[in-house]
């Protein structure tokens, strides 16, 4: 079972739309990863003074990063932010249930508690703690495979040369993991690529059959300083 979070910002009512997919079958076409960030292209650095313990690994012929501990790191990475921007990535975390789950934009490898507007938070024991990030979601370990699409245009803008992978967890340092797959910034809908539901050990070719969806309405929240 998958699920999607399809984060959009409305005028009176902001909303997060869970589809649940209770079936499908996934069957070869051609190329389905052209659009996605290749972590094999572009390299990893530990950010900031948040790496504290554990290691990362890529997979999935450069497609997905799974960090294991308590860390956050840095890839390099020139991006454009405009109001139009989606962020799509698809998000597992398994073992103990972090402190916070996320993905930032940055350019100078600095981090600061009070300046964090330029953070995806989605989930983690702590989501809520930090007054400046955004809050899309209250994944916890254990939630299965979530694909998130994010109108992150509407939260923030700007030129950044870095993405950070987040998986905090102070008070344990080993323990637990989070792997972030099929990660892509695209400014229309319509040239986004769709995140595959299932890993492959190299690019596959994915359509989709069989396909039963449950629409579920959650209230999405976004704290503000």
């Amino acid at each position: 079972m998958f699920l999607t979070h399809s984060i959009v910002k409305g005028s009176s009512m902001n909303l997060i739309t869970k589809i649940v997919t209770l079936a499908s079958l996934l069957v070869g076409m051609s190329s389905a990863n052209a659009a996605f960030i290749n972590f094999n292209d572009h390299s990893l650095s530990k950010y900031s003074n948040q790496y504290k313990a554990g290691s990362t690994s890529v997979s999935n012929a450069g497609s997905t990063i799974t960090l294991n501990g308590n860390l956050w790191m840095d890839l390099a990475y020139n991006s454009t932010i405009t109001s139009t921007s989606i962020l799509k990535f698809t998000f597992v975390a398994t073992g103990l249930n972090a402190e916070i789950y996320g993905i930032a934009f940055d350019t100078n490898d600095s981090f600061s508690v009070n300046s964090m507007n330029h953070f995806a938070l989605i989930g983690g024991e702590d989501v809520l703690a930090y007054p400046t990030a955004n809050v899309f979601s209250d994944y916890k370990s254990g939630d299965g495979v979530v694909n998130f699409s994010i109108n992150i245009g509407e939260y923030f803008t700007g030129a950044f040369n870095r993405i950070v992978f987040i998986l905090d967890n102070d008070e344990n340092w080993s323990g637990s993991v989070a792997s972030f797959s099929n990660v892509e910034i695209c400014d229309n809908i319509l040239v986004c690529q769709t995140p595959s539901a299932v890993q492959a050990s190299e690019p596959t070719n994915l359509a989709f059959a069989g396909l039963a969806l449950m629409f579920v309405g959650a209230l999405r929240r976004r704290l503000s300083k």
